[in-house]
């Protein structure tokens, strides 16, 4: 491992092709300019976007006429248009064994977001797109929840033996989309950093549950010491990818932490969220312990700009993954977590912070210290003032779209 940081070759962007990653440009995707003209940043604000899209998956962004991908995309078209967007739960169908030449990105860009999905409206285009590779689907060789090892993709029991779980290799996985060049080459994933390594991780070890778990309770699962010595911290993947916008580079660090919930009172997951979500905060702030899947090792510059984006699966105060995303990522210093998102629909629902159907704050975008929030929401309009706009929201996902306005000080 490298003592310093260092940027990736040039070979790096087919290396990551190889890897299960997808980078697509202008030319590759056969697309040009946004369909409504590429934004000038000294004069507009950007909006960075997140949206975990339920049931993204290759055949659907291929069949062009899934009445939910139809959905997903006029909620971007209705939303101020995103200059980067961040999609969690997409297929990453490169990893798969059945690997086409096009990436469910390209495909749901072509068939649905290209495509304006009710009058008045346009289609939504991009120049660029990345899909980093996932542990979801992968298999592991760890028996986590110690009920047996499953081999054969396609079932719950293969999923939870996977790095991150997934009934096949690269389900649930990120993607990002962007009107601006991405620096492939620099792109930076933690895919393969352990869990063992995250600093006040909690990981349910053998000795872990013997001491907290009293005598009646069964785990579900948990780690020996030996399988710490491999089990990655991340279910899908941290990720950094340098954007550059006119003479700046911005960060876009995108990640989607596993839900605490889905166990035993071990609370394995949580405990995994706690780990990720604290990973994510500890990059931002450059700590010094991180290493990339390129060996390189320490987080961001204390000058480097930067948008988190993502499916955090928590939010702040929560008591099953330790409060993650409050202590390490809203009240991180390096974050500028002013202008929370809100939405009638939330409102309505019970808590206009909501980004879920299921009650909950999960998704977030969160710029760093050199942004100002001009402007954010969630797109999830209220159920009464406009049901057509609500049952199109809620048709799409059971998450809801999160964006935010941001300039540069």
């Amino acid at each position: 491992m490298t003592a310093e940081r260092r940027l990736r070759s040039p070979r790096r962007r087919e290396v990551l092709k190889l890897g299960g990653a997808a980078f697509l440009t202008a030319g590759a995707a056969g697309t040009a300019q946004g369909a409504r003209g590429e934004r000038c940043p000294a004069e507009d604000g950007l909006v960075f976007a997140e949206y975990n899209v339920e049931g993204l998956t290759t055949e659907r962004a291929f069949g062009g006429d899934d009445e939910r991908l139809q959905a997903a995309a006029e909620v971007v078209q209705r939303a101020p248009e995103p200059d980067v967007l961040t999609i969690c739960e997409i297929d990453n169908n490169f990893q798969s064994g059945e690997r086409s030449h096009t990436h469910t990105g390209e495909a749901f860009l072509r068939n649905y977001l290209n495509v304006p999905q009710g009058d008045g409206l346009e289609g939504v285009d991009y120049d660029y797109f990345y899909a980093p590779e996932s542990n979801t689907g992968v298999p592991s060789g760890i028996d986590a929840f110690k009920d047996g090892h499953a081999l054969e993709p396609g079932d719950d029991a293969y999923g939870e033996d996977a790095w991150g779980f997934g009934q096949y290799p690269g389900q649930y996985a990120l993607g990002i989309y962007s009107k601006y060049p991405i620096d492939v080459e620099s792109v930076r994933t933690m895919r393969r950093l352990r869990w063992r390594d995250v600093p006040g991780n909690r990981i349910p070890t053998t000795d872990v549950i013997e001491s907290e778990l009293d005598a009646d309770e069964e785990p579900m699962g948990w780690l020996t010491e030996a399988e710490t010595r491999r089990f990655r911290v991340s279910s899908k993947t941290h990720a950094d990818v340098p954007i550059r916008i006119g003479d700046e580079t911005v960060h876009a660090v995108i990640a989607h932490p596993t839900p605490p919930a889905f166990d035993g009172p071990e609370n394995f997951n949580g405990r995994r969220n706690h780990g990720e979500n604290k990973l994510l905060g500890d990059y931002v702030r450059g700590a010094d312990y991180v290493y990339d899947d390129d060996g390189c090792v320490g987080g961001l510059e204390p000058d480097e700009a930067f948008v988190v984006m993502g499916d955090l699966n928590a939010e702040p105060g929560q008591g099953n993954n330790f409060d993650a995303v409050g202590e390490h990522v809203i009240d991180n210093p390096r974050i500028n977590a002013e202008g929370t998102p809100t939405s009638p629909g939330g409102r309505a629902a019970g808590d206009e912070r909501w980004t879920a159907a299921w009650e909950r704050r999960a998704d977030y975008v969160l710029p760093s210290e050199e942004f100002d929030v001009l402007d954010s929401a969630v797109y999830w309009p209220d159920p009464d003032a406009e049901p057509d706009l609500h049952a199109t929201a809620t048709a799409a996902s059971d998450h809801f779209m999160v964006w935010s306005e941001v300039a540069l000080r």
